[in-house]
């Protein structure tokens, strides 16, 4: 059943017109369509993009690429259904229309982190970046993926992406560091040393200079913010 699910996957994407993006209704079902992919030898996200929905973490972490998603708030979800339930109870009406709950917001990681880029050299070297942003890379490491000189490469980087290539690897990192803030509990230190940075003091550093804030910041207004979003709107009696 597994094999043959996977036949019909991988044609379907073959016969996808690229480049392309697939959003599928559930994590484990994007799990499958990246597998697909991976089978068909369809590089993603360059041909095609893949996003998820629930943001678990577990299959969102273990999926090559990393799997973006859309996080449900299921905080609001149940919170209106527990409204309507008590409004049938009391006698009223049925809802004439569905009542949709707006998610609480979308995670991306490398599933969807796409640009656009014709130069297939160049390409592979952020791809190489994609992957591996998080290791002790540097910009040698970039460089010795692809066959150009250091100067021909950050020029090419430079003009196509408008960033060096140091800073791309410090972005993605970056990236990393603040989807862990918001989604963990895990300390400071372990997040520095998960994000690619290999120490506090340095993820700090970055923070306040591109965000304008510390980790510590950072973390508090996002668990406000997610907060006040599971809540949602205060009813009107």
């Amino acid at each position: 059943m597994w094999e043959e699910q996977q036949r019909q996957l991988v044609e379907w994407l073959e016969s996808l017109p690229k480049p392309i993006g697939v959003m599928a209704s559930a994590d484990i079902t994007a799990q499958h369509v990246l597998e697909a992919c991976q089978r068909a030898k369809i590089i993603v996200p360059e041909h095609v993009a893949v996003i998820g929905a629930d943001n678990d973490e577990l299959i969102c972490d273990i999926c090559y690429p990393p799997l973006s998603s859309v996080i449900i708030n299921d905080s609001r979800r149940g919170y209106e259904a527990a409204a309507m339930l008590d409004r049938l109870m009391s006698g009223s009406p049925p809802p004439a229309m569905q009542v949709y709950v707006e998610p609480s917001g979308v995670v991306g990681r490398a599933s969807t982190d796409i640009l656009a880029i014709e130069d297939q050299m160049l390409a592979a070297a952020l791809r190489f970046i994609r992957d591996h942003a998080c290791e002790p890379i540097c910009t040698d490491h970039v460089v010795r993926s692809v066959p150009f000189s250091r100067s021909v490469l950050e020029r090419k980087f430079k003009k196509a992406v408008g960033r060096t290539i140091n800073d791309e690897i410090v972005r993605l990192r970056l990236n990393r560091a603040v989807e862990l803030l918001s989604a963990t509990d895990l300390e400071l230190k372990a997040i520095a040393y998960k994000a690619g940075f290999g120490s506090p003091s340095y993820m700090g550093a970055v923070f306040r200079e591109k965000l304008g804030r510390t980790p510590g910041s950072y973390r508090k207004t996002s668990v406000q913010q997610q907060s006040e979003l599971a809540r949602g709107p205060v009813p009107s009696s």
